[in-house]
């Protein structure tokens, strides 16, 4: 069959494109129809072909006006009858064109056969031209059909003024045919150029709803995702509630120095695997952008000294030696998220320490004032010994950053720590040093508060004292040395047997003898023992003050135990060296006269019902989770608090109706949302019994949102806990409300 328009291309086989190119067709079209009629109309009201060929002219205008009706039937009724058919009145209004093209064709071959080339003839000759001129520019899109429909319209005109025989017909003749094939040329022209720019629209929109798809199916995947890991978390926060709340009852009991040890390394582990269950759900709003940071002044150095002590004992446990320096000039006080910034060192820390090659993992903190009150934190942790230089300021590889992402060798925490770090104001970078060590650039904008704080030593009680420094690290010596005289106190660092042997006996020839010796104990020997031993078998130094500095895990070995039973000069430090340890421990070996008798430690109290008398305060908590329930009962004991212990909403409302409580801890999660119905049923009761009493109420919560916690709050809740407990929030919390003098056990 046929077809006088074939889609080939994507634009083509497009509804919405077909439809608004017939659309403009049929525009265009309604136009000229009626000025068709009327250009006839008038040439034969003011020419000569109606007087002289009466009978031709009625048939003529009758027939146009048949015609003209025909199409006006299609284009006045387009939408009607292209909605139901778009390829069918698109071949029927071709057709009816074509009877268009026709019988305006007999009309221009009537004239010009019975007038020649003069009058209305040329007039309508002219009009043509016209009017095929903007047909060609409509109907370039459906150039098969533009072709036959100017070859009918044109072409038997041009053969019927050649054939008068005249020059001029002929060179009107030629004029029309050339046209015709100019108006073809052009309409194919803009017929290709119509498609091709109708393809790529069609080309770009089909990419950007590919695009809106994907990234709808991204964000929808993102959320799953962070719901799932909220829910994880969830989980996991659950579990780690029943383990950290039985570790905090077990720490008052009766145990050895060892089991104490054990029971803080257990602590440390489970709160370490609830941090990274926070990091997960930290993970979750980083990428969805959430995060909402937690701001308050805190003390910058204590942060960072507790930090490196916490990781004393996993890195002395992978063989590895840390080590830190706090800059000078580091402000005592700042302002910005601790616990943030307590993660983000953490997690690289914890890193740096896996992957050591040299293990060693040396900690520096600097700060860069910007003005008065801003600055920049920066934490250089680093697996080698370094001298801090602008040079090595400028080593950023991010290339090793990407290579560690993918290998993984990072994991979840360089991603998070850097999430973490550009929410305040900063960055994380790996750089590359000259030995193939890592070390990693940790920049965070603090709001400094107080640049002053209490200075060390400032009371001078040791001044004057001379101190041996004994194998300690470079960094660390030349920083100590310049912290001992700030006490008033001399320093030499020598490094080896030999040389701290020769000293000691060297200083005391000299009349300028050695008040104490700190001995630096590396973690592959026990080289600080023998020297130890030396010295306190000499008769001149036996009664000299030593302190060696080494590893918990050293510390508690039978050898090491034995040697401090047997030399009562020599005391243990913990590595690394905390200066303010340091300066106590120097305070007790050498102002003191007499050494203090070790006492048996009395055992401690175990924990028992607190009976229920006056002036006791009343504390209910709602919990359905049994260990919950024991870990909230534990501490609230230990704080001198009588507690009852109910496991459902109902049961809580129940049992505030007949008995008076001070305070009520309530688990927000409680099955079939009975715990918030229990919170809006107590402030019922209060309204209603006119009570100018209210009680405060707790929430137990998980980590919520703030939209979440205000819920709690319009709810009737007056504050938050987050689960798991721990007994320093929870003794905040009674202090605040029952202003209750803490019993300590």
């Amino acid at each position: 069959m046929f077809e006088l328009f074939t889609p080939y291309c994507k634009a083509q086989k497009d509804r919405q494109v077909i439809h608004d190119t017939d659309a403009r067709v049929a525009k265009y079209s309604r136009r000229g129809l009626v000025l068709n009629f009327l250009v006839f109309a008038l040439s034969l009201v003011f020419g000569d072909f109606f007087h002289r060929e009466t009978n031709l002219a009625v048939v003529l205008i009758t027939g146009l006006m048949l015609v003209t009706l025909l199409r006006s039937y299609y284009l006045f009724r387009f939408e009607v009858l292209y909605s139901r058919a778009p390829r069918r009145w698109r071949t029927q209004y071709f057709l009816a064109s074509f009877m268009g093209a026709i019988w305006w064709s007999v009309i221009l071959v009537s004239l010009t056969h019975v007038l020649g080339m003069r009058d209305e003839t040329l007039i309508m000759w002219l009009y043509t031209v016209v009017f095929y001129s903007s047909v060609a520019n409509v109907f370039a899109p459906y150039i098969r059909f533009l072709k036959i429909y100017l070859f009918i319209g044109m072409i038997p005109a041009a053969g019927t003024a050649l054939m008068l025989g005249s020059v001029e017909g002929a060179l009107y003749a030629a004029i029309m045919v050339m046209f015709y094939l100019m108006l073809v040329h052009q309409a194919k022209v803009n017929g290709v150029g119509y498609w091709e720019r109708l393809e790529a629209n069609h080309i770009l929109d089909e990419r950007a709803r590919g695009l809106e798809f994907e990234q709808k199916s991204s964000r929808a995947a993102i959320d799953l995702k962070n719901e799932f890991l909220v829910n994880l978390g969830h989980e996991f926060r659950v579990s780690l509630n029943d383990i950290l709340g039985t570790l905090s009852l077990v720490d008052e009991a009766e145990l050895s120095d060892r089991q104490s040890d054990l029971l803080s390394m257990a602590t440390k582990a489970g709160e370490r695997q609830l941090d990274l269950v926070n990091n997960v759900v930290d993970f979750s709003k980083i990428t969805t952008k959430s995060l909402e940071l937690d701001e308050s002044v805190f003390d910058l150095r204590r942060l960072v000294s507790k930090l490196v002590r916490d990781f004393s004992l996993e890195a002395h446990q992978q063989g590895v030696e840390l080590n830190y320096l706090l800059d000078t000039e580091l402000p005592a006080r700042v302002k910005g998220d601790a616990a943030r910034l307590r993660q983000i060192t953490s997690s690289l820390l914890g890193h740096a320490l896996k992957f050591s090659v040299t293990g060693n993992v040396f900690v520096e903190v600097t700060f860069d004032a910007a003005d008065e009150s801003r600055g920049e934190l920066q934490i250089v942790i680093s697996d080698s010994h370094y001298h801090r230089t602008e040079d090595a300021k400028a080593e950023v590889d991010e290339s090793r950053l990407q290579e560690a992402e993918q290998t993984g060798r990072v994991g979840i925490g360089l991603s998070i720590s850097k999430g973490l770090a550009e929410c305040m104001g900063g960055s994380v970078h790996l750089l590359k040093t000259p030995t193939g060590g890592n070390r990693i650039l940790i920049n965070v904008n603090l709001e400094a508060i107080s640049h002053q704080g209490k200075i060390l030593g400032a009371d001078q009680r040791l001044r004057g004292k001379r101190l041996l420094l004994v194998d300690l690290p470079d960094r660390v010596a030349l920083d100590l040395q310049d912290e001992l005289s700030n006490w008033g106190v001399e320093g030499q660092t020598v490094y080896g047997y030999e040389q701290a042997v020769d000293k000691v006996q060297a200083c005391q020839d000299a009349g300028e003898a050695i008040d104490c010796v700190v001995v630096y104990n590396r973690l592959n020997s026990f080289n600080a023992l023998a020297l130890s031993r030396e010295l306190a078998q000499d008769e001149t130094s036996a009664q000299l003050k030593q302190i060696i500095a080494m590893s918990v895990l050293q510390r508690d070995t039978p050898e090491v135990q034995e040697h401090l039973a047997h030399y009562k000069q020599v005391s243990c430090l913990e590595k690394p060296i905390i200066y303010k340890h340091l300066y106590d421990a120097l305070c007790q070996r050498l102002l003191l006269s007499e050494e203090p008798e070790p006492t048996q430690a009395e055992p401690a109290a175990p924990i028992v019902p607190v009976a229920d008398e006056p002036g006791t305060k009343r504390v209910l908590v709602v919990e359905d989770h049994r260990v919950n329930q024991m870990v909230a009962s534990g501490m609230l004991k230990k704080l001198g608090c009588y507690v009852q212990l109910v496991s459902s909403g109902p049961e809580a409302v129940a049992i505030l109706e007949k008995e008076r409580f001070d305070l009520v801890f309530l688990d927000s999660e409680l099955p079939e949302s009975s715990g918030l119905s229990a919170v809006m049923k107590i402030r019922e009761q209060e309204k209603t019994n006119n009570s100018r009493r209210r009680i405060p109420v707790i929430a137990m919560i998980p980590e919520l949102t703030e939209e979440q916690v205000s819920e709690l709050f319009s709810v009737g809740f007056d504050d938050q806990i987050d689960k798991p407990l721990r007994f320093d929030a929870l003794e905040g919390r009674v202090q605040r409300w029952l202003d209750l003098g803490i019993v300590n056990s």
